[in-house]
């Protein structure tokens, strides 16, 4: 470690660990937590989910038919419904992704034995001898049915480089149109829904400066406000998020930002932005990473770069800030992720399916809380993809089916989920790491986040070392803590992970907590993440 200590200011409180400030004891780490009077929520859409049609991700991984002998609810995976009532998913994004914006809502209704098949972006790289074309039996009543039966929101992503104003403004009427209105609210109840759908959330295109029209930010914004200027009218009201920057490229792409908010706010211009979407890719695709074997090197690299995404976010709020002062704007962190080389897919026809390991939980966990800590910029975030594809939480391939790593922190985080956030001061000593990228590399010894709701106080702690444990002693700033509980996940092997044939390798815990008045002292091990829910007085 660097003797060289120092000093994080967050917005949300991380560290589980406290002790009484007359206790002596050598630790390495002290933190500081004061919970915020009127403290920004956390919401709990920053635990959002995203699936796209591509490769298995909707095609076996959640659609695997009435008829089958899978387990499923009208023909969507029960394992899958159940395991994300039991996370409490906020929200589902979807039909893309780069799929969005060649999709066609009306192919995905009516009668599925007369749907059409059509041409599908992604499965146009599917290996020779497998299907290329999209069936559409999995549309927009399919989806819907999805999140009932989960309790998650729907965010639909509009089709604006194949599509055009006209078409989408039919399928917001055709969505929330209260039946016995517009002809296209009767439509969908004769395709058995009379009831609107009540969709608040609408993505104006994916990625339109590549797969999504390969525009510059003055050719978006024009297109954004043909688009925005006569949305249907029908309840709830829209949240409308414009497309933003490859937030991962390297330059961080801060001209799209800067060029997309000149063109929206000069010329009297007046349409409403209510959500600036940013895709944050933890991006080893071009790279000799693997995703399960790979050395000490590989392991930081992956997590030091994950973590770039909180300067990402402080460089393109400040940017919205001098065209949005007020901060209507939020951010919308709508795929992220750690997206690795092809080669290691469940199956080849599953693109881009990866076996996620110990690092991508870490990695999660180190995301999630630069999310929370970041709560008053960001008003979603939609991992990406929640099974089968990238940095997923399940995996599954025809009867067989495992929760990553990665679904288990989700799960040790909910406690967040609607808390506020508390303010967190950790006095920690940076850790030196190697890196395969270069020569010295650093990075904090300790991450977390905080957040109260009602008299809880909820902590999670990440020791991203290898093979150094983390003493730690937390401190509030008013108040006792009155009993607490934790629970870890951790393993001795950096690139342990969940499979077919051994699903439960990598599983939480219980983590024993001490607590010593305002104040607890804790160890966190090497490769660990800890979450701590603590009683206040």
């Amino acid at each position: 470690m660097n003797r060289r200590r120092f000093l994080r200011l967050s917005a949300c409180a991380s560290a589980a660990l406290l002790t009484s400030s007359r206790t002596a004891f050598a630790a390495d780490a002290e933190i500081e937590i004061t919970p915020q009077p009127a403290g920004p929520q956390i919401s709990p859409d920053l635990y959002g989910h995203f699936i796209e049609h591509l490769g298995g991700v909707i095609y076996d991984g959640i659609w695997v038919g009435a008829d089958s002998k899978i387990a499923n609810v009208n023909g969507i995976r029960k394992q899958f419904v159940d395991d994300m009532k039991h996370l409490r998913a906020p929200n589902l994004r979807w039909p893309g992704g780069c799929f969005a914006d060649g999709y066609h809502w009306r192919d995905g209704i009516g009668d599925p034995a007369h749907r059409p098949r059509t041409y599908n972006y992604w499965q146009a790289s599917m290996p020779a001898g497998y299907d290329h074309t999209e069936p559409n039996r999995f549309g927009i009543h399919e989806f819907m049915r999805l999140c009932r039966l989960t309790g998650a929101q729907p965010y639909l992503a509009a089709n604006m480089n194949s599509g055009s104003p006209g078409e989408f403004h039919d399928w917001v009427s055709y969505c929330n149109a209260p039946a016995g209105t517009v002809s296209l609210a009767d439509e969908r109840a004769a395709n058995g829904d009379k009831d609107p759908f009540a969709v608040r959330w609408w993505g104006v295109g994916n990625e339109s400066w590549g797969c999504g029209g390969d525009m510059n930010p003055a050719e978006y914004a024009n297109l954004y406000r043909r688009f925005v200027t006569q949305f249907p009218a029908y309840e709830p009201k829209p949240t409308l998020v414009a497309v933003g920057p490859r937030g991962h490229a390297k330059d961080l792409d801060l001209d799209w930002t800067r060029s997309f908010f000149e063109s929206m706010t000069t010329g009297g211009h007046r349409s409403r932005i209510d959500g600036l979407s940013i895709h944050y890719y933890t991006d080893f695709r071009r790279s000799q990473e693997h995703v399960a074997t790979f050395d000490a090197g590989g392991w930081f690299d992956v997590l030091r770069e994950g973590a770039r995404i909180e300067t990402v976010i402080e460089q393109h709020w400040a940017i919205m800030a001098k065209y949005d002062p007020s901060h209507h704007t939020k951010l919308v962190v709508d795929e992220w992720g750690v997206w690795y080389p092809v080669g290691e897919e469940i199956a080849p026809n599953y693109l881009l399916s990866q076996p996620l390991t110990l690092r991508d939980a870490l990695h999660t966990a180190i995301t999630l809380d630069i999310f929370n800590r970041h709560a008053d910029k960001i008003s979603m975030a939609n991992v990406a993809q929640t099974i089968n594809c990238i940095h997923s939480l399940f995996l599954a391939k025809g009867d067989r089916y495992v929760r990553t790593p990665v679904y288990s922190v989700f799960e040790m985080y909910r406690p967040h989920m609607g808390a506020q956030q508390a303010q967190l001061r950790i006095h920690c000593e940076d850790l030196k790491v190697p890196s395969r990228s270069a020569s010295a590399a650093t990075m904090p010894a300790l991450s977390g986040s905080a957040s109260i709701q009602g008299k809880t106080l909820t902590v999670t702690l990440t020791n991203p070392s290898l093979d150094t444990p983390l003493t730690s002693r937390l401190r509030l700033a008013s108040g006792n803590i009155l009993e607490g509980k934790g629970t870890i996940l951790t393993h001795a092997n950096m690139a342990a992970s969940n499979t077919f044939d051994h699903l439960t390798d990598v599983q939480p815990a219980p983590f024993a907590v001490s607590i010593r008045g305002s104040g607890s002292a804790v160890t966190l091990p090497p490769r660990s993440i800890v979450a701590l829910e603590l009683a206040l007085s």
